[in-house]
Order: C-alpha cells, then sequence, then structure tokens
C-alpha cells in the first residue's frame, strides 16, 4: 500500500514528466513543419540528406515517442516511466545524429540533448518510485557497515 508522499511524489514525476515529453513533442513537430515547408531554401547540393525526410524522420523518431509518454504519463499508466526512460534515449541519439544528416550543427542541439536527459531521468525516477530501488538483494540505499 503506498503512502500519501508517495502518492504525492509519483504525481510530481508524471508531471514533470508530461511537460517536459508534451514541450519535446508540441517543438518537434513544429520543427518538422519548419524542415519540410523550407526544405527547399535548406536544400543544397552539399547536404547528404533531403530536409523534407529529415522533417519526417523528426516526426516519426521524436514526435510520436515524445507524445506516447506525455499521455501515458498524463492518464498515470505503468508504462509512463519506461517510455520516458526510451523517448529520452531516442532524443539523446538523435541530436547526435541530426547535424550529421542536415549538415550543421546548431546551440539548439544542446538544449535538446538536455531535455532528452531530463525526460529520460523523470521517467527513471517514476520507475524507481513505483518499482522500488533495485533487485531483491541489492539495496542502493543502504550501507553493509
Amino acid at each position: 500500500m503506498s503512502t500519501f508522499q508517495q502518492r504525492r511524489a509519483q504525481r510530481a514525476r508524471r508531471a514533470a514528466l508530461v511537460g517536459g515529453a508534451g514541450f519535446v513533442a508540441f517543438l518537434s513537430l513544429v520543427g518538422a513543419v519548419d524542415l519540410i515547408g523550407r526544405g527547399a531554401e535548406l536544400g543544397s547540393p552539399q547536404l547528404p540528406v533531403s530536409p523534407v525526410l529529415v522533417g519526417l524522420l523528426l516526426v516519426v523518431v521524436i514526435g510520436v515517442p515524445m507524445t506516447t509518454t506525455a499521455e501515458l504519463a498524463l492518464r498515470g499508466r505503468t508504462g509512463a516511466a519506461g517510455a520516458g526512460m526510451g523517448s529520452g534515449l531516442l532524443l539523446l541519439g538523435w541530436v547526435a545524429i541530426q547535424p550529421l544528416l542536415v549538415g550543421q550543427a546548431h546551440w539548439l542541439h544542446l538544449a535538446f540533448g538536455l531535455l532528452g536527459v531530463f525526460v529520460g531521468l523523470t521517467g527513471f525516477s517514476l520507475y524507481r518510485l513505483t518499482h522500488g530501488p533495485g533487485p531483491a538483494g541489492f539495496r542502493f540505499d543502504t550501507s553493509p557497515a
């Protein structure tokens, strides 16, 4: 049985997950529309792939998982923690690969990398709250001494 403090902490982590993942999902969709809409302006012979393809990949790789994470956390589903960890890792991977696809780096890559870390760690924190500190016999919060 959970205590009031545990439920309150879980609600706070879910709210942070909804806010972080929802924010990233919204901005990824805006970025995809921008990439697709301005694809002709950004297109140059030295770009390895089309900006339209990068925009579509942005929706599929970042927009959909972050939207799913926000929806699961908003509804209080048990899969929200795992979705948060997974979508945070996907965002970190995307931030590492997108400059290679587009051909340029921007300071926003660092900002979105930090958002990926935030979403992933918030998902992990929610997982620890709902499933306990770790496997039986391997506790992090006590010292053998």
